[in-house]
């Protein structure tokens, strides 16, 4: 696929990100303002806080632990998401201190987060925000979510406002050279056309090409005239990749070994990881992290954060991949899947259950050993149960999907819980992401292979709430009595007033002269069959 799908692997990754920092800017503080934002953020989440936290693990070392959150039918799960999530955000954007969000790489951002976006800014109440996003024009088309996602809002009323950035042109270039060799623009106008031809005014890359002609000695400084030179003639009979990532390659290729290895293997995790991270996987100490990095902070390849490292840009991301031979990149992806799964704690698991799960996720084909096959299966249908509750609905399909195809059919007969579980849970999210007809189809098939009482009266709340809210009330309540049916309950769709008042008649039969209030008194059902029914 292609190597943009790391930045959609992780739902609500670019928000998360965004607050992480906020978060890591609040802990920062003194203890007086940190118990200030602790009380603002508790009175914005309630009771509900587990579902911030879900999102950006920070966020717990300021509010404290969060209990769990009930679990809700998935509309009413969603809708209680977006709502906590606003209030989150208005607990930041007040007058006295406005909110400015930025989130880059837009045409990459998961359904989820295009939907919870759109929700917030949707909400009259939330005011003192300004959010600015990035996004290639090139790759977001008129059926993108983006753009369905940026048409809704504007209907909305929210004001929208475009800043549309053209390619360089040969000026700015000539410009831009003109500064850096401390030349007059008009004296390197034919090496900024030069320039211009091979990086079509890509900033990143004309920068990068600049670069490389001073390294590769295409550029050279004349100490006696103080001056830059360069030879056009030479320059056009040279061979030049045209491609920004062969030239990031190249870039890559003259660092250290060291600093190759190293960012091979941080290629493999996405465009930023923290440094205990990489020092886990490679097996060594934060401080050996740091040695293997030297050489490519000071190329420019990647930059030092506080608690690790990212990418100069996805283009280098892009190329340190590349440079791992394609039929070795699934071991990779494996080892460093391994190496976060081994001993992982309850406490892991939850905080890296996506960043194991992705690896292992591209390596399943080298998964072999049955007990580790599993253990992946589930893996999946936890990232996919996660990713569900915090309605990111089209990232939690990949995960049930991928976890459902590595058990097989056979998975009936040998691991029915784990395959029931996730196959109604796929369903679900087929049906919240709009793939009605695919949802219908696999309930279908759940009601047929359920094998208890309780699975089946799962399933079949499923396909009524599907079919209610496909408006066919009539074939809901028609599957709803087949159920009935089978547990001895035999209800006519369309009963006559006799038949209504023989069963109230019962019902009150059985209450007898006890008052109403008794009926608090009585135990709670603790059958699982008939709780389910």
């Amino acid at each position: 696929g292609k190597f943009d799908q790391y930045k959609r692997d992780i739902p609500y990754a670019t928000l998360g990100q965004a607050f992480q920092n906020l978060t890591r800017q609040i802990l920062g503080q003194g203890e007086a303002e940190v118990g200030h934002w602790r009380n603002r953020l508790n009175e914005a989440v309630g009771s509900n806080g587990q579902l911030i936290v879900n999102l950006i693990p920070e966020v717990e070392d300021i509010i404290g632990p969060q209990p769990m959150v009930p679990e809700l039918p998935a509309q009413d799960a969603q809708i209680r998401f977006q709502g906590v999530f606003g209030r989150f955000i208005r607990a930041f954007a007040c007058a006295e201190r406005p909110l400015v969000l930025f989130l880059d790489d837009l045409q990459w951002l998961d359904a989820g987060t295009i939907s919870l976006l759109q929700s917030f800014l949707a909400t009259p109440s939330l005011q003192n925000l300004l959010l600015v996003g990035s996004y290639r024009d090139n790759e977001v088309g008129p059926a993108h979510p983006l753009t369905r996602a940026l048409v809704a809002i504007r209907e909305l009323g929210v004001p929208v406002h475009d800043i549309v950035l053209a390619p360089l042109q040969v000026d700015d270039v000539a410009r831009l050279i003109g500064e850096a060799m401390h030349a007059e623009p008009v004296d390197v106008l034919s090496l900024a056309q030069f320039i211009l031809e091979k990086t079509g005014g890509n900033p990143f890359f004309t920068v990068e090409f600049l670069k490389m002609l001073a390294e590769e000695r295409h550029l050279t400084f004349d100490p006696m005239r103080r001056s830059w030179r360069h030879d056009i003639a030479s320059l056009h009979e040279a061979c030049f990749s045209d491609s920004v990532v062969d030239l990031m390659v190249s870039k890559i290729e003259r660092v250290s070994d060291l600093a190759q290895v190293a960012l091979k293997q941080f290629a493999c995790f996405g465009n930023s990881a923290s440094t205990a991270m990489l020092a886990r996987v490679g097996g060594t100490s934060d401080a050996q992290v740091h040695r293997s990095f030297a050489d490519a902070v000071e190329a420019g390849l990647v930059f030092r954060r506080e608690h690790g490292y990212a990418f100069l840009h996805d283009r280098v991301q892009e190329a340190a991949y590349a440079l791992i031979p394609a039929e070795e990149r699934a071991a990779a992806h494996l080892r460093i899947g391994r190496m976060f799964s081994t001993n992982v704690t309850a406490a892991d698991l939850e905080q890296n259950v996506f960043e194991i799960v992705n690896q292992y996720n591209r390596a399943a084909g080298l998964v072999d050993d049955p007990a580790e096959r599993e253990g992946v299966v589930e893996f999946n249908l936890i990232a996919g149960r996660r990713a569900k509750t915090s309605s990111a609905y089209a990232s939690a399909l990949t995960y049930l999907s991928m976890g459902s195809a590595m058990l097989g059919g056979e998975a009936w007969e040998t691991h029915y819980s784990l395959k029931f579980a996730l196959e109604s849970n796929l369903a679900e999210c087929e049906f919240l992401t709009g793939d009605t007809d695919s949802a219908k189809e696999r309930l279908s098939n759940l009601s047929r292979l359920a094998a208890t009482l309780s699975d089946r009266a799962a399933v079949t709340w499923l396909r009524v709430t599907l079919f209610t809210a496909l408006d066919q009330s009539d074939m809901a309540v028609q599957i709803c009595l087949d159920y009935l049916r089978n547990v001895g309950i035999d209800w006519t769709p369309h009963p006559t007033r006799d038949q209504t008042r023989s069963e109230y008649d019962r019902l009150l039969a059985r209450i007898g002269d006890s008052p109403i209030e008794s009926l608090i008194d009585l135990p709670l059902l603790t059958d699982i069959d008939r709780r389910a029914t």
